[in-house]
């Protein structure tokens, strides 16, 4: 094989892998466009049925000194529908390590959140830990724990633990926990919704300017050439309020630091 037949086999191996990664991606893009497109007819259907009254009853876990569990919700990544999960924290006399248990799996992200979460929770409560071991695991269907969406509520399940206090199992919430006690914004939030509405909690808590979110809604358009009818897929912009969308099943609030959580969440 001559120069010139090896470079254009090389060009052609490198078009169809080109190709065929473009193809997985488009796939998955897909797939998460036609989940939210689901969670959305679900949400509507939901609303226009009607709507039960929010119970203003609170629901505590029973909770000693030192020890607490607060609600997660994450997104699994092989069908991105959320689940809903539990964050547990439990402090004891010790040399002031903070332990992650790794099952389900944790990647350096979410230990770097449960970290800063705790060292924003010793801020908040204005208590030395140092002479504290804190140990946090997670209870959630056996998935990945990946990325920081679980530092808001690990801090406030921290928190709780600290004081010896209790924390509403009626809520979940969802974003990161950043230097200073402020609430960062995360992905999915339209999927952790349902998820959250679905398994019955009444309040959801999201970062701030995270309430109005945007999906992709699918439409198609058929044109002739040359004798044969094409139709082209394409996606366009929709905006929605959770708060309207939720109305009547589960409210829907936003939150800009750990002060906003701890109000909503402990009492």
């Amino acid at each position: 094989m001559n120069r010139k037949n090896a470079i254009i086999a090389i060009l052609s191996i490198l078009l169809v892998l080109s190709i065929a990664t473009s193809f997985l991606i488009y796939q998955q893009q897909q797939r998460v466009i036609e989940v939210q497109e689901d969670i959305i007819e679900q949400l509507t259907s939901a609303s226009s049925a009607g709507s039960t009254a929010i119970e203003a009853k609170h629901t505590f876990i029973n909770v000693s000194e030192g020890v607490s569990c607060a609600n997660i919700v994450a997104v699994r990544s092989d069908n991105h529908l959320g689940v809903i999960g539990t964050v547990h924290v439990e402090i004891k006399d010790g040399t002031g390590n903070v332990l992650v248990n790794t099952n389900p799996f944790t990647d350096p992200t979410t230990q770097y959140s449960v970290r800063e979460a705790v060292k924003v929770a010793e801020d908040y409560t204005n208590i030395n830990v140092s002479n504290k071991d804190i140990s946090i695991y997670f209870d959630i269907n056996g998935t990945l724990i990946g990325g920081p969406s679980a530092g808001a509520a690990i801090t406030a399940a921290t928190i709780a633990a600290i004081e010896g206090k209790a924390v509403r199992q009626d809520v979940v919430i969802t974003g990161s926990i950043e230097k200073g006690g402020y609430i960062g914004q995360v992905g999915s939030v339209l999927n952790k919704a349902k998820a959250a509405e679905t398994n019955g909690l009444k309040l959801f808590l999201v970062p701030k300017e995270q309430k109005r979110l945007t999906y992709y809604e699918q439409k198609t358009k058929e044109y002739d050439l040359l004798g044969f009818t094409f139709v082209r897929a394409y996606y366009t912009p929709k905006e929605i309020d959770l708060g309207e969308y939720m109305k009547g099943k589960m409210e829907v609030e936003e939150v800009s630091t750990i002060d906003d959580v701890v109000a909503y969440m402990i009492l």
